[in-house]
């Protein structure tokens, strides 16, 4: 059993999804897609702790997770990182890039994670800098402090910040710009991830 989910099996093969998740954040990041689960929706959320923090590492860490987890890559389970830009260069992060492969999905935020809460208020395309985000978080929250839990708050505005965190992406993208690389700032790609839970999720439930 994991995470409460039994071992069911239609002969050698879990009958729900496996989608795991490693962070770089101790808490910030896991607690907001630890809040995504949901008993009976066929998709099981893991987000393993780990005490690496630079791209490279993160992503061999997730590869050692598909073993462990029994992870059938052919059959719907995925495995992403999530890491931000703000510390690392883009040496890092190409080789994250290319250790990944195939394998393991990157998500990307530039310069931070905190950027997708701040996509759920309002858009902007101006560079910008980590502080800078935390300090336009807390003119929409009072006394934001990155580890608590605002997933309630932000849920009503999910799908905005769906379509601002797209249109950042295809901003880079008309300029050409890589958006796994320090010069995508502003993005971040955490809307990939939700968008693939609440479809896995959706189509389970049909």
């Amino acid at each position: 059993m994991v995470n409460g989910y039994s071992s069911r099996k239609r002969g050698n093969r879990k009958e729900y999804r496996t989608l795991v998740i490693v962070c770089e954040g101790k808490k910030t990041e896991r607690n907001y897609f630890n809040r995504y689960r949901e008993r009976k929706s066929g998709l099981l959320i893991l987000t393993p702790n780990s005490s690496v923090t630079d791209p490279e590492n993160l992503v061999d860490f997730a590869l050692s997770q598909i073993k462990k987890y029994d992870i059938n890559l052919n059959k719907g389970d995925e495995v992403w990182c999530v890491f931000d830009a703000d510390r690392h260069t883009d040496k890092n992060i190409k080789k994250a890039k290319d250790l990944a492969g195939d394998k393991i999905k990157l998500c990307l935020s530039n310069p931070c994670f905190e950027l997708w809460y701040l996509l759920h208020f309002y858009y902007f395309g101006n560079r910008v800098s980590t502080s800078e985000v935390q300090n336009k978080l807390a003119n929409y929250i009072k006394n934001f402090y990155k580890a608590k839990d605002y997933f309630d708050l932000f849920l009503p505005k999910r799908d905005k910040a769906i379509q601002n965190a797209k249109k950042l992406n295809q901003k880079h993208k008309t300029a050409r710009i890589e958006l796994l690389s320090t010069q995508s700032n502003p993005s971040t790609q955490v809307f990939q991830l939700v968008e693939y839970i609440l479809d896995t999720i959706q189509k389970n439930k049909r």
